[in-house]
């Protein structure tokens, strides 16, 4: 509920000049109507109080609204607090504050639009297809029916994803055949070479001894002679008296050198240069673009899986599609219900909804249901039609008369409290029709928080605060009417500035109705 408006300097168009020095209204829940005469500047206060809320460009030097609705500023970056105070200030241009924290004017809006509805315009958000759907959804009142509300929400969800997730695999299987050539090729390559780990190192140094053999041939013919004079050593040693043992052990180990070695010259004997150094080649390239024996190996592991799983798209297409027609049917069995339940309350709603339009003099309406795509509200389209015409073609005025019935049609079932704005909804009405209006916006005004502006003495007797805009030398004030002022402005209304007996007996029958 707005609690408070402030407005300083406020000018609102050119051929009135609107300077309010200072402007002050404090409102509580219930209808606030604001009457005055004809370009007194009713309509450029409503939209001054609008405009704080960033619903128009406001004009005023300094514009300011304490509201006390609780709403989630985190949610926009800001910080919470008992209460909200919007501000603009207007220099070489506009600012706007919440709780003095900088926003944007459409943040502004954007909050502004969680409690506020300003029925004079032809916004049909009341009767689009998603508001409609939750009216009926609050109106159902079973436990059974939000159980499976909601898990036709979360199935619906896993749906989409599942979609999504076949959508990205048909993408990607229109690439595969030319992927999986592309694969089978690269991995033939490394497949044909079949690397191992350290053959590179080791296949180095069989080059490395190849290009030496002749000389390790050519030393142990040399070496060998040594053995010639191995009886002469060890006479030697005896002669000494000096064990043997040493020259024996060293004698040993020659030998065992010298027979390796020759092992490894018959060893390279056989060894083919040629295949050596292509399959050295083989191994380079593949370092070269991989980076290493190991780099490649696991590449390949990769890649092969990569393969797997293209090859096998056909197999999880079809496994996924087998799921997502089981969802489909689950979620098409649970919308069935839902539907179901809306519908036959959807009478509930068309009986209230008839019952409302009658009282504000508007022909019936019927509220129809039509199947659409699975969505996250069901498979349900739901209009709402009068006198088999569509709403978007009516009149302005009938238009904002249905606005309001629905408003009334739902009110037991909003948790919300709301502020609406309702720009001369009675006018060009009889006195029947301002009488049946009046009480319709009396009702809502037990739950929602009313500005109205009226030309009619019908709705100005069924105000809570009736507040009177008029011009004085030029400029527009405003003020709010005792009882007697509220007798006079009244007998004004019904009958101009004379205000005869007659016309005052009439407005004092109104307040007593109004107030019995």
């Amino acid at each position: 509920m707005i609690e408070r408006v402030y407005l300083k300097e406020y000018v609102t168009f050119d051929e009135v000049e609107l300077e309010f020095s200072e402007v002050d209204l404090e409102f509580s829940k219930g209808l606030i109507v604001f009457t005055g005469p004809s370009g007194a500047g009713k309509s450029v206060l409503m939209r001054g109080i609008l405009s704080i809320f960033g619903y128009f460009d406001l004009n005023a030097k300094l514009g300011e609204a304490v509201v006390d609705n609780e709403i989630d500023l985190e949610k926009y970056g800001l910080e919470n607090d008992d209460v909200l105070i919007f501000k603009q200030i207007k220099k070489n241009k506009n600012r706007f504050f919440i709780n003095n924290q900088a926003v944007s004017k459409k943040t502004v809006r954007e909050i502004a639009d969680k409690f506020i509805n300003y029925l004079s315009l032809r916004e049909i958000k009341e009767f689009e297809n998603e508001n409609i759907l939750k009216t009926l959804d609050k109106m159902v009142k079973e436990k059974e029916y939000y159980v499976k509300l909601n898990e036709y929400e979360n199935i619906f969800k896993v749906y989409l994803s599942k979609k999504k997730e076949l959508e990205n695999l048909e993408n990607l299987e229109k690439e595969a055949k030319e992927k999986i050539e592309f694969l089978k090729f690269e991995l033939e390559k490394i497949e044909q070479i079949d690397p191992k780990i350290g053959e590179f190192e080791e296949l180095m140094s069989v080059k490395k001894d190849l290009s030496k053999i002749e000389k390790i041939k050519e030393k142990i013919f040399e070496v060998e002679r040594i053995f010639d004079f191995e009886y002469s050593v060890y006479e030697l040693l005896e002669m000494s008296e000096v064990d043997s043992e040493f020259f024996s052990n060293a004698m040993n180990e020659l030998r065992i050198a010298i027979d390796k070695a020759h092992e490894k010259a018959e060893y390279l004997e056989t060894v083919d240069v040629e295949e050596v150094l292509e399959r050295l080649s083989n191994l380079q390239d593949l370092i070269r673009r991989y980076g290493s024996i190991e780099e490649c190996l696991e590449y390949y592991e990769k890649k092969k899986n990569e393969l797997n799983q293209l090859e096998n798209l056909s197999f999880e297409k079809e496994n996924l599609k087998n799921e997502i027609e089981k969802l489909y049917e689950k979620l098409t069995e649970l919308a069935q219900y839902i539907s179901d339940k809306r519908q036959k309350t959807s009478v509930k709603l068309k009986e209230k909804l008839n019952f409302y339009l009658s009282k504000l003099y508007m022909p019936g309406a019927d509220i129809t249901f039509s199947k659409t795509d699975l969505n996250i509200l069901g498979f349900d389209k739901v209009e709402i039609i009068i006198n088999d015409i569509d709403i978007n073609t009516i009149s302005t005025g009938e238009f904002n008369r249905l606005r309001v019935a629905m408003l009334a049609s739902k009110l037991e079932y909003e948790e919300d409290e709301k502020t609406l704005f309702l720009d001369e909804i009675d006018a060009n009405l009889s006195g029947e029709e301002s009488m049946s209006v009046a009480e319709v916006l009396k009702y809502l005004s037990s739950k929602y928080q009313i500005f109205a502006i009226s030309h009619q003495p019908q709705l100005a007797s069924k105000a809570n605060k009736h507040f009177l805009v008029e011009k004085k030398e030029g400029k527009s004030i405003v003020r709010e009417l005792s009882k007697e002022e509220r007798i006079s402005e009244i007998a004004r209304i019904i009958g101009g500035m004379e205000k005869s007996k007659k016309a005052i007996e009439y407005a004092k029958e109104l307040l007593k109705d109004k107030n019995g």
